[in-house]
């Protein structure tokens, strides 16, 4: 987040990452990561690798439940405090050419102005995807934690960040982690389920697209079988029934195509 001087984060609080449901009828939310910073504003960390069209929408919905749920009751509106959500995603979820920067940051703001009318709402997009690969000295801080979860450091990149308090740290304890074969093994399955859904989703795809052509090209035959039984009728003074027998159209597809001459 970039946050300098009084803005610095000193302090957080991991928070309850379960979202109770108010109404049987509501959707319960479970975030990755929540916690409240010092300065009473709520984070949500939300890391996600397969691709979710919907997922502007749903960090919206996290936002919500966490915005409304800051106030007791009774309490005054002024009491409320900014929500952040930072999404981590291994997808893209701007495509325009113009959007290329790996960080993109959306507020409230006034369409004349383009400036933010609050600090309630923030959200963060971190796409990995976009993250280009530049030398380490030439990186800010917020690129070097872009480049770590991009899978985009080399060793020689890492053993340079290990005298970094923070990113050493997370350097490892992700190391320590994958030394673990217990831990190996469900990182191993893991990365297997997300390959499968997305062949899965792949193969549901091609399919429909299949059933789609061969869907299109059976109404395609139908209206032009319908067409010529309309020209004999009209044109010719058939009947329907001789128009039918003229066309030699099995007597299973009768039903259907009187339904459509009617």
């Amino acid at each position: 987040m970039e946050r300098k001087g009084k803005n610095l984060i000193t302090d957080l609080a991991y928070t309850d990452t379960e979202q109770h449901a108010e109404n049987s009828y509501e959707k319960i939310s479970r975030l990755d990561i929540c916690c409240t910073l010092a300065s009473g504003e709520q984070i949500d960390l939300e890391v996600q690798v397969a691709n979710d069209v919907a997922w502007i929408g749903r960090t919206l919905f996290y936002w919500s439940k966490l915005f409304t749920g800051s106030l007791l009751k009774g309490e005054n509106y002024s009491r409320l405090n900014p929500v952040i959500c930072i999404n981590l995603l291994k997808f893209n979820i701007f495509t325009d050419k113009a959007k290329q920067q790996p960080h993109s940051v959306a507020k409230i703001c006034n369409m004349d102005e383009k400036e933010p009318i609050t600090n309630l709402l923030e959200l963060h997009f971190l796409e990995l995807q976009k993250f280009k690969k530049k030398k380490l000295s030439e990186m800010s801080r917020a690129e070097k934690w872009i480049a770590y979860f991009s899978g985009k450091l080399t060793k020689m990149d890492e053993d340079a960040m290990l005298h970094d308090q923070i990113l050493g740290k997370a350097i490892n304890i992700r190391n320590e982690f994958m030394k673990d074969p217990d831990n190996y093994a469900a990182y191993l399955n893991r990365e297997m389920e997300i390959l499968d859904y997305k062949s899965m989703m792949q193969q549901k795809f091609e399919e429909g697209e299949v059933k789609g052509r061969n869907e299109g090209k059976e109404e395609g035959r139908e209206e032009t079988t319908v067409r010529h039984l309309t020209n004999l009728i009209k044109n010719k003074k058939f009947s329907l029934e001789e128009a039918l027998i003229t066309l030699e159209i099995p007597e299973e597809q009768w039903d259907s195509l009187k339904e459509k001459i009617k």
